[in-house]
């Protein structure tokens, strides 16, 4: 068994010779000196890379790696070659890689010494804030309220001062328009569940001007119920529309067209 003195090991070794003989003692070689080398490719385009380190008892270990390379060839269209290609920032290669530009620019930042003052609220943040019409309406109601409680006696007083009562007849008050235009109400029923709101004022509209109609529907799926309300500006046009289209043919259904009861005052 042939050994290599340590001394006698170089970077003039014989890598033949090493390679050769398989047996040899190599405890004695020095590792530093040798470094990982290729052997020439095979017949079947594998070839074999030698190095040497030392293991964990301080041995010396020759490791030998088979390594074949296979190159694919994939066809790619010319214009994603040449967006591959590209040189980002049209940086040219004589530059240096990674360089840095630096701005001449002064910025000052200005630091607020007043932030703690910003979070915290003002009481003029109140005296400029928007006036809600309402709501002094309603504390006023809620000061007479409270007043009457405490002084019954003297607030009947004040209230005829501010507004003295008059006679005000039924046709004036609200709800008096209403009640006039409810004689000129009809009711439609045995509609389809395709009919729209349009559609009633576009048939009814034949008579007479529509003030409003009311098509009545399902609160949970907004399908209609088959029957609706259809007010109009003058009675005559009213009472017209009941005698056109009382039994009309309509979607494949006969209408029932008919005067709409009034609603009982409460």
């Amino acid at each position: 068994m042939m050994k290599i003195p340590e001394n006698d090991l170089s970077s003039e070794t014989k890598w033949a010779d090493i390679e050769a003989d398989d047996d040899y003692d190599n405890e004695n070689l020095n590792v530093q000196h040798l470094k990982e080398f290729e052997i020439a490719t095979d017949s079947q385009g594998i070839k074999s890379l030698v190095s040497y380190s030392r293991n964990s008892r301080g041995h010396s270990v020759k490791i030998t790696k088979r390594v074949k390379e296979i190159r694919v060839s994939k066809r790619i269209h010319k214009s994603v070659f040449e967006r591959k290609n590209l040189v980002p920032f049209n940086l040219t290669d004589e530059n240096d890689t990674g360089s840095s530009f630096v701005s001449n620019e002064e910025i000052i930042i200005e630091l607020s010494r007043n932030e703690r003052r910003l979070n915290q609220d003002d009481d003029s943040d109140l005296i400029y804030s928007p006036v809600d019409a309402n709501f002094l309406k309603l504390s006023r109601d809620l000061k007479l309220k409270f007043k009457s409680l405490k002084e019954e006696d003297n607030v009947p007083e004040e209230v005829e001062e501010e507004a003295p009562a008059k006679y005000v007849p039924p046709s004036r008050k609200e709800g008096g328009e209403r009640r006039s235009f409810d004689d000129n109400t009809i009711r439609i029923t045995n509609l389809s569940e395709d009919i729209r709101e349009k559609d009633l004022t576009e048939l009814f509209g034949r008579v007479g001007r529509i003030h409003r109609a009311y098509l009545a529907k399902y609160k949970e799926t907004q399908n209609p119920k088959g029957f609706a309300f259809v007010t109009y500006v003058n009675k005559e046009d009213a009472r017209e529309a009941i005698n056109k289209f009382n039994r009309w043919g309509y979607n494949n259904l006969l209408l029932n067209v008919e005067w709409a009861r009034p609603s009982k005052d409460k």
